[in-house]
Parts: C-alpha cells; structure tokens; sequence
C-alpha cells in the first residue's frame, strides 16, 4: 500500500512540473504572438501611411498641372471667370495639401511624422513651391482687383509658374519613390521579423516535444504498460475470486442444505418431544383421574361404609343409654363432621355430578361447595355450553381447571366476588374466571424455576391440562388489581 501512495506522489509531481513547463511554453508563445502582432499592426499601419501620403504626392502633382493648365487658359484670356474660379480653388487646395502633407494632419488622415531623408526632399522642393505659389497669389490678387481682366498683367507670373513647375514635379517624384522605398523596406523588415517568429515559435514547440511531449509520452507509455498488468493482474484475481466464490457458494449450499436438515430434525425431534410430553401428560394425568377414581371408590366403599357404620352402632349405644353421656354426643357430631369430610374429600377425587349430570351441573355443585366454605364470596355464573360438543377429556380437563381457579381464591386470593364465564357457541370453548382478590406477581418464567415449583404447581398443572387440548391458558394479574384467568380450546 505504501508503495501504491509513493506511485501515486511521484506521478502527481511530474504532473505538476510538466504543467509548469507547458504553462511556460505556452506562455512564451502567447508572448511572441502578441508581440508579433503588433508589430505586423504597426508596420501595415505605416504601410496605410505611406499608401496614403503617395496618394497625396499624387495629388499634389495633379494640382500643380492644374494650376499650370488654369494660369495659361487665363493668360489667353479663354473662360476667365471659370478659369479663374478652378485657380483660386485648385491654389488653395493645393496649399493645404502641401502643409498636410509636410507637417502632418489628423483630418487628412496624414502622419505628423517624417523621416529626416523625407524632410530633407521637401526642403529641396521647398524654394520652387514657394516661387509658384508666390506667383499664383500675385495672380489671384490681379484677378482680384483688376476688372477688366487684363491678361498681359499675369503673364510674368505664369512664366514663373511654369519654369519652377517641372523642378517641384521632379521634387515630388522624388519624395514619390522615397517613400515608396520605404514603404517596401518595412515590408521586408516585417517578413524578417515574421519569419523570426515564426522560427521562435517554431524552436519553442520543438522545445516542448523535447522536453515536455516526448518525457509525458514516455511516462504515459510506462503507466499504460503498468495499467495493462494491473488489468491482467485484477482479471487474474477476478478470476481466482469468481472460483473462490463459487467455491464458497457451493459449500453455503451444502451448509445451508445442512441446516435445512438439521432443523428439520431439530423440528421434528421438538414435535415428537412434545407430542411424547402430551403423551406422557395425558398418561400421567389419565393416570391421576382413575387413580382419583379409585382413591374415591375405596374411600367411598371403605372409609364411608365403615364411618356410616361406626356412627349407627354409636347412635344405638346412645339410645339404650339411661342418661345422655355428653362425651358420646361430642363423638358422634365429630363422626358426623368426618362423614361429610369424606363425601366431600370424594366429591372432589370423583365429582359424580359430571358423570351423572354433565360439566353446567358440576361447575354449578363446585360454586355451591366454595360458597358454603366462604360465606363472604359472592359468584356469578354465566354459562352457555351445549353438551354433545364436550368429549368425557374436555369436561374433566375444563372442570380440574375451574376447580384449581376457585380452590386458590378461597384460599389465597381474599376476594369478595367471583366471576365465571363459559361459552362453546363460537367454534372453541371460551372460559373465565375473575375475582377482586389482591393479585400476585407472575411471571410465565416462573413455572419453570425449581424454587417456584411447589408454589406454582397448580398453576402448572392448568396449562398443562389446557396444552394438551390443544389450547391456550393466561393469567393476568397484579398486586392490589386481582386475576382473570383465561382458557382457550378449539373443540
């Protein structure tokens, strides 16, 4: 990994120095550019100058013939006022034409600056200008104020403008092809400075192939070759991943068929257990109502027949008896109490009402018991059951239930009312069994704490009962708030 960061800092600091040396280059012949361009700019600038001042050396050529051709024409007297009109115009022309051209001037469009050759020729000229333009105000100021014209006064003045004229002509061919020439010198001192940018520009790039293009390309070569065996490299992995994957894949197949197996064992060990818990929850519960049932039988047969016996032999001691003994009264209401204990004892083991009458009648028998040993309980009894729903095992069950629920609030729960609903209409056997008692803690955990096992047995027992019906068993209970007991079973 350290040494990925060092590939990476070194490529990133060539980066930056070619950068630079680009931005330089680049920078350089932006520079020669710009400088190139100004100065073709201001040599064809000039060029425009000098195109401009051969034109007004032209012109003022052309002026002066004119000037020659009007003074003649007036000189013979032919059109003197339209001859004369084109002279004064043609005069004045010319002058500032002359001044514009010699000294410069913005209107005109003229350069206010001239090479010192150049000021040399006009000063060569300057005399046979002079002469002639002396004559033609002399000419001006006779047409001016001679009326009638009199032709012979201009004649002197014509002859000067004549004789001086082929001298400024020449004059002014001269300035002509002066500036012509150097009007083609910075042609040919442009062409030489742009061929020496051009060659600058030129050297420039050649710098940069050298020294910028050629070392990048080579370094693009090296990290494409280095892309090229990362790719090679990660298309290897790629491929050793794809195998491991599906190497991985099929052993998370094999596990997950495991597992799958394994909790299907696992399951269907869980259902045999529990189907085996029924089994043997049934058995033992089974097993207690026919031991209940004998238990009550022998007590019944036995202890009952025996105590009934007892108390009629002492009845018969008592009547041949001449005086009441007091000791065998006291026995005989003692064998009494002890006879209803019993039937009572196997009331409970063998309730004959639910065999002989049904589930209502032995709930009914059960609520009569627990108000006769608590005399403050006051019950209510709200029951709809239809009897040909009920097997033999659902009655017993719902009424060992019921019996528990009403056992523990006579002797726990300090209530003063108890509430018993009973319904089958709906599709399953719905029970109830609320008091106003004074509640408890209970947490479902505790059925299966060791230490709680004595005190939460019959608890136990009533969800086991209902377990094993296929049904569901709650009970909800605060301390200080009472308990509902809640019975569920689908019939």
């Amino acid at each position: 990994m350290n040494q990925n960061l060092g590939i990476i800092s070194e490529d990133r600091r060539l980066f930056r120095h070619f950068t630079i040396r680009y931005g330089i280059a680049l920078t350089f012949i932006a520079v020669l550019s710009i400088v190139s361009q100004v100065r073709i700019q201001q040599h064809l600038n000039r060029s425009m100058d000098d195109s401009h001042v051969i034109n007004f050396a032209a012109r003022l050529r052309t002026y002066s013939q004119i000037l020659c051709k009007s003074a003649l024409q007036l000189e013979n007297g032919h059109d003197v006022e339209i001859n004369g009109k084109e002279f004064v115009n043609t005069l004045r022309q010319w002058e500032k034409a002359q001044e514009g051209l010699q000294a410069g001037s913005k209107f005109l469009n003229l350069p206010t600056e001239n090479m010192e050759e150049i000021n040399e020729m006009f000063e060569l000229i300057s005399h046979p200008r002079q002469e002639m333009m002396a004559a033609a105000e002399h000419i001006v100021t006779i047409l001016d104020t001679t009326k009638p014209f009199q032709p012979q006064l201009i004649r002197p003045y014509v002859k000067t403008i004549l004789d001086y004229e082929q001298s400024y002509l020449l004059g002014m061919d001269l300035i002509v092809f002066d500036y012509d020439r150097f009007s083609k010198e910075r042609i040919r001192q442009l062409k030489q400075i742009d061929y020496l940018m051009l060659a600058m520009v030129l050297a420039t790039l050649l710098l940069e192939a050298a020294f910028i293009f050629y070392p990048l390309a080579l370094h693009i070569k090296k990290t494409v070759v280095g892309l090229v065996s990362s790719e090679e490299k990660a298309r290897k992995l790629t491929e050793d991943l794809r195998v491991a994957s599906d190497r991985m894949e099929r052993s998370y197949n094999e596990l997950k068929k495991k597992e799958r197996e394994n909790r299907q064992l696992t399951e269907e060990k869980i259902r045999r257990e529990g189907i085996e818990q029924k089994i043997r929850s049934y058995a033992i519960i089974n097993g207690q109502e026919k031991e209940r049932k004998r238990i009550a039988a022998e007590v019944h047969d036995g202890i009952g027949q025996m105590l009934t016996s007892l108390r009629m032999k002492l009845e018969q001691i008592e009547d041949r008896a001449e005086a009441p003994d007091p000791e065998v009264a006291t026995v005989n209401n003692m064998l009494a109490r002890l006879i209803t204990e019993t039937r009572r004892i196997c009331s409970d083991l063998l309730p004959s009402v639910l065999e002989d009458f049904g589930l209502l009648s032995a709930i009914e028998d059960l609520v009569k018991t627990c108000k006769d040993a608590d005399r403050r309980l006051e019950f209510f009894l709200d029951a709809n059951i239809r009897k040909e729903q009920l097997s033999r095992e659902l009655e017993i069950s719902v009424y060992r239930i019921i019996q528990e629920g009403l056992n523990n609030v006579v002797k726990h729960a300090a209530a003063t009312k108890v509430e018993i609903y009973l319904d089958t209409s709906g599709g399953c056997l719905e029970l109830m069994i609320r008091d106003n008692g004074k509640g408890f803690y209970f947490d479902h955990r505790q059925l299966h704490l060791k230490n709680m096992a004595k005190k939460m047995n019959g608890i136990r027992g009533m969800k086991e009962r209902a377990e094993l019906l296929n049904g569901t068993f709650n009970i909800s209970t605060e301390p200080g708030k009472g308990t509902i007991i809640q019975l569920e079973i689908p019939l």
